[in-house]
């Protein structure tokens, strides 16, 4: 249980840094992509609900470590191997189905949506890196 907690604590912590690093390099090196932001589809920066972004890397670490409990022995390889499988398996089960509603439903670009996975799986393999490095110590 204490090292659930840590590798979940650790996760999140990484994974709050790396997805703070893709969005500032991605204001630099897309800004137009970035600009798509300002449609009225989505919210304005509010102290009220910015909490959320930085609470997400820890949900995601939650349910990923979850994931990771229940199906770590079905991964085999070494920690980066690993951790690209769950990456890849939480991309496609998980981030296709409901970017594709999201693509649906709303006034955004493909090329949003796909950086949208790009991130999830980025921010998954992170979690991923964490969670079979600190298994394979045991």
């Amino acid at each position: 249980m204490k090292k659930s907690v840590i590798s979940v604590i650790i996760a999140g912590i990484l994974v709050l840094l790396v997805s703070m690093g893709i969005l500032y390099t991605a204001i630099f090196f897309f800004p137009t992509l970035m600009e798509e932001y300002y449609n009225a589809v989505f919210r304005s920066s509010s102290f009220e609900t910015d909490w959320l972004f930085y609470a997400h890397p820890f949900v995601l670490s939650i349910a990923l470590r979850w994931f990771w409990e229940r199906y770590k022995d079905l991964f085999k390889g070494g920690v980066v191997i690993r951790a690209l499988e769950v990456a890849l398996v939480y991309g496609i089960v998980a981030m296709v189905p409901v970017l594709w509603l999201t693509f649906s439903a709303i006034d955004i670009s493909f090329v949003m949506i796909s950086t949208w996975l790009g991130y999830g799986i980025a921010q998954s393999f992170i979690a991923g890196i964490v969670f079979a490095s600190m298994d394979s110590k045991v």
